[in-house]
């Protein structure tokens, strides 16, 4: 399927990274020099360009087609390693205050045009980087300082009614397998969502190209925000999900 962005934008993340990808590694060859850079380097560099928008700077999606081909060697790039898996893998890691775990019960977001379109009251959790960290690390540490701990959060996967967003055209799919119109802008009805799904999985490709991209739904425009993260919104937790505190 092809996504239904609106005229092809680009997303502000992906912009932002390739804007820094070029000053840090230069524009010749960026290719080669991508294929250098660690999984770790590089999210790091995709958390930072996604913390961007708080930076006051236009964080909107736009063509920017002189920026075509670092976008395409970005997403070659991670087409090759762990950061583009789409898997939900355990374990997953999750920051919270202690291990506790309650009965998710989940609730659409405020009626607003400037509201996140994200589910109010699910359960929040990262994948981890091939050197154990979370993914969730940078941003949860500029966001709460080291208030909150880290935790591994393990699971049986066997089962889970997962929907996966790694393009538009996902976010997309899912505006209008679950619409809701709130102030003439489409967004997900997380309520009716969680009478069919267990979790939903913004991957590192989705958090590039879908994050911040208005896409066209059968409800209207939608434009998924606030997730800012590779993370996964749980809905329901499975049978088996344990949450432990994280060792070095």
């Amino acid at each position: 399927m092809a996504d239904r962005t609106v005229d092809q934008l680009k997303g502000p993340v992906l912009i932002e990274l390739c804007l820094l990808l070029c000053d840090f590694l230069g524009d010749l060859d960026l290719g080669v020099k991508l294929d250098g850079l660690t999984d770790d380097d590089l999210y790091q560099n995709i958390t930072f360009a996604a913390s961007l928008q708080h930076s006051g700077r236009d964080f909107t999606a736009r063509p920017a087609p002189e920026l075509d081909h670092i976008a395409a060697a970005v997403l070659r790039r991670l087409s090759t390693g762990a950061l583009g898996d789409t898997t939900l893998r355990s374990p997953q890691a999750r920051y919270a205050t202690d291990a506790t775990l309650w009965t998710v019960r989940v609730a659409d977001g405020p009626e607003s045009t400037t509201a996140p379109d994200k589910p109010v009251g699910a359960l929040w959790t990262s994948s981890v980087l091939p050197d154990g960290t979370s993914m969730w690390q940078w941003g949860e540490l500029a966001e709460f300082g080291p208030d909150r701990p880290p935790y591994t959060v393990t699971f049986d996967p066997e089962g889970i009614r997962l929907f996966t967003i790694d393009s538009p055209s996902d976010y997309a799919r899912l505006v209008d397998r679950y619409p809701c119109s709130s102030n003439g802008r489409a967004q997900v009805c997380w309520s009716r969502a969680a009478e069919d799904l267990d979790a939903v999985h913004l991957t590192v490709r989705g958090l590039l190209t879908a994050q911040h991209v208005p896409v066209e739904t059968s409800q209207g425009t939608a434009i998924l925000t606030g997730w800012d993260a590779e993370s996964t919104a749980w809905l329901h937790l499975p049978n088996v999900f344990e949450m432990t505190p994280a060792t070095a």
